[in-house]
């Protein structure tokens, strides 16, 4: 009788033997009288069990490739899951993020995305690098998961990639990782959210980006409080977020984009602090909106006379828009109310006085229902990150006294030689001469009118001088020093 084991032999698999594929076609010949003989069969199976222990093979579902411990060699044990699994998790805490990345390509293509602490820990280990490339795949990744499968992000990770990006100067991904994190109606804390917008203000292009976000923002907290939602809080900004946003519009001159943010924060109601309102009268100045820094003005001169050297900047812009408009007694009013209201600069500590909130219109007066910003000029935030610039054109502080610059007496003079109005211009050095005798000024009279002489406006010195002496203050002549000449145009 012939017996031929093989896999198609079911009594090899009944008695539990694999036969190794070298002796498959092994043929066992035992020919008594046509008898089987059950014994000499089962000692030639020992002899294949013998075979098949030495042979050790291993069956085709436990082979994968092991490429964490040695790239490119064969492993024999688990599968492709727990190995692709643990070679990210490797890669990762040993900061490889080109073979994170790799691994995770690949395990995605055969199973979805991993766990979600694996997905976030990625974007993670990606949002610590300072190369542009990987920002951006973090960036892109969580789109993709937004996508695919939004449940697995963590909000952290977005604010820790939002921070990463806008230090970069990735102004754009920054800002479309805000706008997630707005849409799910939640933001970071404020003193995160800061750090994000100053960074990305840095540039015109972040600036925009900037500003829009601030619209959004202000929208989504006005919906939310509309239906009264307890996130309305976490999405409402503050005055730092507005003030950022303004400065950067006074820097990259967006007049109309600053003047929406203005309202935007008069219709939300944030309190405009003393940087607020420095550059809501440099908005206003580059929209020629003289009226909107008047009403500022008569809440300044009433509240905030320690704090007067503080709004050097506030005074310029409005005398600058004062001179635009050639408006000759506008300027000379204000020149009158810094010195006539202004008192020491007080050296005690800065105050934060959290009731004195004023009401201030802003817009037409035209309209019954016109919007009005909650003002408080003696409030600085003392840990504020913006320091806002102070440029001393038209006003300069000296001595703790607000002074006219020569470019400013320069116009001042001009215009009212212009206007042939030299008798209210002397009128206006002699009460300065007599009532405001301070340091900068002590020589006002003579320097102007050596000035005229000097550019050869000798009627108009000689008149001066008459007006001087019929009110019985002489003015002593003192050398030209040349500074009106080069100041006039």
């Amino acid at each position: 009788m012939a017996l031929i084991f093989s896999r198609k032999n079911p009594l090899c698999y009944a008695l539990g033997v694999f036969v190794p594929s070298a002796i498959r076609k092994t043929t066992l010949i035992e020919d008594h009288g046509g008898e089987f003989f059950p014994k000499r069969v089962f000692e030639r199976f020992r002899v294949l069990s013998v075979f098949y222990g030495k042979c050790q093979l291993v069956a085709p579902q436990h082979f994968s490739t092991n490429s964490v411990s040695q790239p490119g060699r064969i492993c024999w044990r688990g599968d492709s899951n727990v190995v692709l699994l643990r070679k990210l998790e490797i890669a990762l805490r040993e900061h490889q993020v080109d073979e994170a990345w790799v691994t995770f390509i690949d395990f995605k293509k055969l199973y979805g995305f991993p766990t979600g602490s694996m997905v976030n820990r990625l974007i993670s280990r990606f949002s610590y690098s300072s190369d542009h490339h990987w920002l951006q795949k973090a960036c892109d990744l969580v789109f993709l998961i937004l996508k695919e499968k939004p449940g697995l992000l963590q909000f952290p990770v977005l604010t820790k990639l939002s921070i990463s990006l806008a230090r970069a100067q990735m102004p754009v991904p920054a800002s479309m990782i805000l706008r997630v994190m707005l849409e799910r109606e939640n933001m970071p804390p404020l003193t995160i959210l800061w750090s994000v917008v100053s960074h990305m203000v840095k540039t015109e292009i972040g600036a925009c980006l900037v500003s829009n976000f601030l619209v959004q923002m202000c929208d989504c907290y006005l919906h939310l409080s509309a239906k009264g939602s307890v996130r309305a809080k976490v999405v409402k900004p503050d005055a730092m977020i507005f003030n950022l946003a303004l400065d950067a519009c006074v820097k990259f001159k967006l007049s109309l984009k600053g003047q929406e943010i203005v309202e935007l924060m008069s219709k939300v109601g944030v309190i405009a602090d003393a940087h607020s309102v420095i550059l809501f009268s440099q908005i206003h100045e580059m929209n020629g909106q003289r009226g909107e820094i008047k009403k500022l003005k008569d809440q300044i001169d009433k509240a905030c006379a320690p704090f007067i050297g503080y709004y050097c900047q506030f005074y310029d812009s409005l005398l600058k828009l004062h001179f635009k408009f050639d408006d000759i007694d506008s300027a000379t009013q204000l020149l009158l109310d810094m010195h006539k209201s202004q008192e020491s600069v007080c050296n005690k500590k800065l105050r934060m006085d959290q009731e004195k909130r004023l009401l201030v219109p802003i817009g037409s007066n035209n309209l019954k229902t016109g919007l009005k910003i909650q003002v408080m000029p003696e409030l600085f935030q003392m840990d504020s990150i913006l320091r806002v610039k102070h440029k001393q054109e038209l006003v300069m502080f000296r001595s703790g006294k607000l002074l006219l610059s020569n470019r400013a007496l320069a116009k001042l003079v001009n215009g009212y030689r212009r206007h042939g109005r030299t008798t209210d211009l002397s009128k206006l050095l002699l009460c300065m001469q007599q009532d405001f005798n301070v340091l900068g000024q002590s020589r006002f009279c003579s320097d102007v009118i050596s000035a005229c002489i000097h550019l050869g406006w000798l009627e108009m010195a000689h008149d001066i001088l008459d007006d001087m002496d019929a009110a019985g203050a002489p003015c002593r002549l003192y050398p030209a020093y040349g500074t009106l000449n080069s100041l006039l145009f």
